[in-house]
This record gives structure tokens, sequence and C-alpha cells, in this order.
């Protein structure tokens, strides 16, 4: 019998330096910025007026970045960790009828609006609502022989998950770059898939795939995030173009999986997710 093997440590290090990678990346962007400051003080001071005697000096204008976007969308992608998920070892209605296992790490995409509803010092509140959703492929595709054909076959598992719901942010600062805490609710789906695909590939546009089982689930999570937005630029028709760099936990429990693999127990978070986002304002 063979026995599926398991990445965490390979899965840990795709993380860390993914992340590292992102944190840098973000902080070159931010050392530009920065270094483009003086030069726009600098044209937009193209006009020297002198004050009369014993009047007050002309007020400056503020810097666009500094004032909170009232309307933000945002979109992001980045990578999902979920160990739970990883450690499962499900046994397979396959030909090979060997146990087969799933990516602790996959892809991960997120869409969202938030709107500015309150400033509190030292920063402003959003209320918005969020969408996204997650994918983890399988560990190793099973090859194996069909009894009945003796043709070879591949035996994979999949599952997707996404969610959706109300989501609320507290954003501190007045420069370039912005810090934010958040958390959110939601409705949680769950979906695995094991699939057969003969081999080598048949002639139909995208192969010949033969659904051996399938289990959906459902269940109420929250998420806690924290972050930094990059102010970028600003269109002359006031829209702002920013860059995030976010790291959400999502907390879900969604039961036994039983039904999909008679004693593999159950299923629940955490679930990791470091992603980076353009965002567009006003």
């Amino acid at each position: 019998m063979r026995v599926w093997g398991k990445r965490g440590t390979r899965n840990g290090s795709v993380l860390m330096w993914l992340g590292l990678s992102l944190i840098l990346g973000v902080l070159h962007l931010t050392s530009i910025a920065v270094a483009q400051e003086p030069v726009e003080a600098k044209e937009a001071d193209t006009t020297v007026v002198l004050p009369t005697q014993g009047a007050p000096p002309p007020a400056l204008l503020a810097p666009w970045y500094q004032d909170p976007l009232k309307n933000q969308f945002v979109f992001s992608l980045g990578l999902a960790s979920w160990p739970s998920l990883g450690d499962k070892e499900f046994g397979t209605t396959s030909a090979t009828s060997l146990p087969g296992s799933l990516n602790s790490v996959g892809g991960a995409l997120q869409l969202a609006y938030e709107r500015h509803i309150a400033h509190w010092r030292p920063g402003h509140l959003y209320l918005g609502a969020e969408f996204g959703g997650f994918l983890f492929g399988n560990d190793q595709a099973v090859l194996g022989t069909e009894p009945s054909t003796g043709s070879p076959v591949k035996g994979m598992l999949d599952s997707r998950a996404w969610y959706a719901g109300p989501s609320i942010k507290f954003m501190i600062g007045e420069g370039r770059v912005k810090f934010f805490v958040g958390a959110g609710v939601g409705y949680y789906s769950l979906n695995l898939t094991e699939t057969e695909e003969a081999s080598p590939p048949c002639t139909k546009f995208g192969g010949c795939f033969i659904t051996k089982r399938s289990l959906t689930k459902s269940a109420i999570g929250g998420h806690v995030s924290l972050g930094i937005d990059l102010a970028v630029y600003q269109t002359q028709a006031g829209w702002q173009w920013r860059i995030r760099l976010e790291d959400d936990i999502h907390l879900v429990n969604f039961g036994s999986l039983d039904h999909f693999s008679p004693g593999v127990g159950g299923l629940s978070g955490p679930i990791n997710v470091i992603q980076i986002g353009v965002i567009g304002g006003f």
C-alpha cells in the first residue's frame, strides 16, 4: 500500500518566503513614495504669493493621500494555509484503493467593498462586505488500473471553499502608509470532491473526469485581519489607487466529514490567508 507523504515543512517554507517577498515589495514601494513627497510639495508650490504686512500666511493644502477615501473597492490574491485540511487522510473509492490527501496550502481570492462611516481619533472606521474563495489541490495524484478494462486511471482529490459576509476595519495614519485592523462574520461553504481521469487523457476538451463522490458542508464563521495600505496614485478625476498587504485568519468549524470518508473526523480552522491587493476608490 502506498502512503501519502505530508508536506507541512515545505508548505510552511513557501508561506514564509511569500510573506517575506510581499513585505519587501511593499517596503520598496513605500520608500519610493516617501522619496517622491518632497518633489510633489515642490511642484505644488509653483506660485509664491507675498502676503501683505500684517496679513496671516496662506493656508497650505493637505496632500491628496491624507484624507480618507469615502468608497473603496478591493481585489486581492494570495495564498491560504489550512493545516487541519492537510493533516486529513481520505480513503479513496478509486481503483487504486489507496489513501489520499490534500495540500494544506492553496490559492485565495477576495473581493470587497468598504465604506467610510466615522472618524474616531486617531483613525477612521470602515464598514463593508467581503466575498472570498480558497482552492486546495490534490497532494499527489494516485495512479492505478481499472479492474474491468485494465486501462490506467488517475485518482484526484480537491477542495473548494468560499465565504461572504459583512466586515469592519479601523484604519490609522495620515501619510501614504496606513495601518488597519479588522474583523468580520459570514457564511462559509466547503466542497470536497474525488474524481478519476483516464490516462492518457481522452480526446474530449478538458479531459474525461468521472466524479466518484462529493460532499458539501456549510457553517457560520468569522475572521480577524491586519495589514497596511500604501497610497500610490491619484487621477485627475479624483480616483485614488492603493496597494494593500493583508493577513486574514478565518475561524470556522464544518463538523464531521465522515459522509465523505468514514472515520476521517471533523474539519475546522484556522485558515491563514496572506494576500496582496489593489484598491480603487474615491
